[in-house]
């Protein structure tokens, strides 16, 4: 026994220790080797294809010489994620950027500052002047059709910071004087002004146009312009000036109004877009739809792909041929589904297209460039001013408890708005980085999940049936 006691203590515990001494170096060079990376702040090693970990060379070039003070502040982000380590390489580009990871317990001010929930998560970029709140949903877009996620991060956060660190602003103009929408739009006027463009209202009776008017924004007027008013309006189109016009269903003849239009060859309908697939409306309501999204730079790179109309109305338009000699180019934004019909006369309440009202796909939103000379005017219009606005949209969940939300808050709703002012105002991005995440997933749709059920399910059963069948049939024979 005392032999078996002199193996342990001299062998055993002797070898223990040096292992247990061993480990302890070992911890001690790895925090040294990790504190010391921390302090020379080393670049990220990114073996991605597409580098999505690294800042790249393009972005570093538009940044480098920026002279003022910057801070990325990261909302509702831990200290160790790969974005916090992607943020720090701006650090390394230009010592005036700063990251700042944010503790809503330690920093309740910045909370309310910026108006983020303590359970939101988001970027905001703050330069000496201006700030940028970018949400942690803007970061990538995906597309429906191909299932295929893109990251916007680089993309995002170099634009934010060229955008507050630049000297001017594009500035967009609400008309007034008209019984326009305006009051029910201070969520789109927080949403511009938090994309960096200035915000202001225009009543032409008591002013004439601002020199530093961008984009002129016409939302439903429901009374008539006034023929002075008409005429500058008339003299801005012809100088080259854009506007951006949302219009909910003409219910009333305002002969002024049209005549601003007619200078592009549209007019706005009378009747509500219905729809019929299931896959293209919210549910029970056939008015509140999903349209198509054409390709054009209104529709690039917004969020998730869908926007929701809430009882849009359709665009009409002269022939090719008066539109030509007006010198006016349509390009198409949104338009409806082939399951859709136009309905003048609410008080029907079938659910159903019935006779003499016309069905298919009709057009919503769209881009006409006007030709004056050696000048061009554009104006970008939808059949639908609901759906960027801060009207409340009950919806009721699959718990049976009804939701509030704002209308300009559905799906990629905002980025409509904030994509065509930004076109209007010529503001194309500092930088356009998309960098694929070969991540791909797919969502069935309802008729398409009932054929995958009947597949799974019904196939099998059915084959199990006939296999009894044959067998009854085959053991009858013997």
């Amino acid at each position: 026994m005392r032999k078996f006691f002199e193996i342990i203590k001299k062998k055993w515990i002797a070898d223990t220790t040096r292992v247990v001494l061993l480990v302890a170096v070992l911890v001690v060079v790895y925090l040294a080797i990790n504190i010391l990376a921390e302090k020379l702040n080393l670049p990220t090693l990114d073996f991605t294809e597409e580098k999505l970990y690294s800042v790249s060379d393009e972005s570093k070039e538009k940044i480098k010489d920026i002279d003022q003070e910057v801070t990325l502040y990261f909302f509702g982000a831990d200290e160790n994620t790969s974005i916090i380590d992607f943020a720090k390489q701006y650090t390394a580009a230009n010592s005036n950027i700063k990251v700042e990871v944010v503790d809503s317990t330690e920093r309740p001010d910045l909370l309310e500052k910026y108006g983020i929930s303590d359970s939101e998560s988001a970027i905001v970029v703050q330069a000496p002047e201006k700030s940028k709140t970018i949400s942690i949903y803007e970061l990538s877009s995906y597309d429906y059709t191909t299932g295929q996620t893109t990251d916007l991060t680089e993309e995002k956060v170099t634009n934010a910071i060229i955008e507050t660190t630049s000297e001017s602003n594009p500035k967009a103009y609400f008309l007034t004087g008209h019984g326009e929408m305006v009051d029910s739009m201070e969520l789109a006027k927080q949403y511009l002004k938090n994309d960096i463009i200035d915000v202001d209202e225009l009543d032409l009776l008591t002013s004439d146009f601002p020199d530093d008017c961008d984009v002129l924004i016409v939302a439903t007027p429901t009374q008539d312009f006034t023929d002075v008013e008409t005429e500058k309006i008339m003299t801005y189109i012809n100088n080259g000036g854009n506007i951006l016009w949302f219009n909910n269903v003409s219910t009333t003849s305002l002969p002024n109004v049209q005549k601003v239009l007619d200078n592009y060859g549209v007019s706005v309908g009378n009747g509500i877009i219905r729809e019929t697939d299931s896959d293209r409306m919210l549910p029970g309501a056939q008015g509140f739809i999903l349209p198509s999204l054409a390709t054009n730079k209104v529709t690039e790179d917004i969020s998730d792909g869908y926007v929701i109309l809430f009882n849009s109305t359709r665009l009409d338009f002269k022939s090719d041929e008066e539109l030509e000699d007006l010198g006016v180019t349509a390009n198409p934004i949104i338009q409806s589904s082939d399951t859709s019909y136009y309905r003048t006369d609410q008080s029907i309440t079938d659910s159903t297209a019935q006779d003499g009202e016309e069905t298919g796909s009709f057009p919503i939103g769209e881009e006409l460039v006007k030709t004056i000379g050696d000048k061009e005017s554009t104006l970008i219009i939808i059949g639908d001013n609901l759906f960027v606005s801060d009207s409340q949209i009950n919806m009721r969940s699959s718990y049976s408890t009804t939701q509030s939300i704002n209308a300009i808050n559905f799906r990629s709703n905002s980025d409509i708005l904030l994509n065509a002012v930004s076109y209007l105002a010529d503001r194309d991005p500092a930088v356009t980085i998309r960098k694929n995440t070969e991540q791909v997933t797919y969502t069935a749709t309802s008729k398409e999940d009932l054929i995958i059920r009947s597949i799974i399910f019904l196939l099998p059963i059915a084959i199990i049936i006939l296999g009894i069948i044959i067998w009854q049939v085959r053991r009858r024979k013997r």
